[in-house]
């Protein structure tokens, strides 16, 4: 199957226009919005806490996110910042983040006009966040909140969607958007968390609506149907 390749990926909800980008975030120019969804914040912290962690992760997730969120602010210059939730790992790991990278996330909010929506695994914020989370968004007649409803029109995440497509000589497996004219879902903008195959997330529900992919690969993103997706 023939994919189309770009650095972005235009559709329109509710006739607003939403470019899916190839780092996974979503921008809109009508509000000069960036949305990003579950970063999951020191989660590397979170998981070699525990006793079961037999490897540790390495400790450097939320610099090396802070910085690549960094740039994409840098790239698309918005106004405003909408975060779709699991923004950190958890409460317990976010309240140790390091006084600097604390300073870095606090400065999104002072520079931006920030927008928290609550995940499920932050459904309150640290101590040292100056922020108000929602437990959801509308604007422009699009509401942002963590988990989707499947209703019009709306942008969430939560499942780490990815999925494998085969090419002409292999099969690889990316992080992936899944969208139409109602939704976007998300991919996760973290860096260790994991995935959902499309594939199984898609049986998992009882809807017969038609469904693009943006597959995420090597700093591109390709625009495929759900015919080509092969988990």
């Amino acid at each position: 199957m023939v994919s189309k390749v770009y650095e972005i990926i235009e559709i329109k909800l509710n006739g607003i226009q939403c470019l899916l980008h190839y780092s996974g975030i979503v921008y809109i120019p009508k509000i000069n919005a960036v949305v990003i969804s579950d970063i999951h914040f020191e989660k590397s912290s979170a998981v070699s806490s525990l006793q079961s962690s037999a490897i540790p992760l390495p400790p450097f997730d939320t610099i090396d996110i802070l910085i690549k969120i960094k740039k994409l602010l840098e790239y698309f210059e918005p106004k405003k910042i909408i975060f779709l939730g699991d923004t950190f790992h958890n409460l317990a790991s976010a309240e140790i983040i390091s006084e600097k990278n604390q300073n870095l996330i606090q400065d999104f909010s002072n520079s931006y006009f920030c927008i928290w929506i609550k995940g499920n695994h932050d459904l309150d914020k640290p101590s040292w966040l100056n922020v108000t989370p929602l437990d959801e968004h509308d604007e422009m007649g699009i509401k942002f909140r963590h988990i989707t409803k499947f209703e019009k029109y709306e942008i969430s995440g939560h499942y780490h969607l990815k999925a494998k497509v085969k090419t002409k000589d292999k099969s690889i497996v990316g992080k992936c958007f899944l969208y139409n004219y109602k939704i976007i879902i998300m991919p996760s903008f973290g860096v260790f968390t994991g995935g959902l195959y499309l594939t199984d997330f898609l049986k998992s529900l009882s809807i017969s609506d038609h469904f693009g992919v943006g597959f995420i690969y090597k700093n591109k993103i390709y625009n495929y149907n759900l015919k080509a997706v092969i988990k």
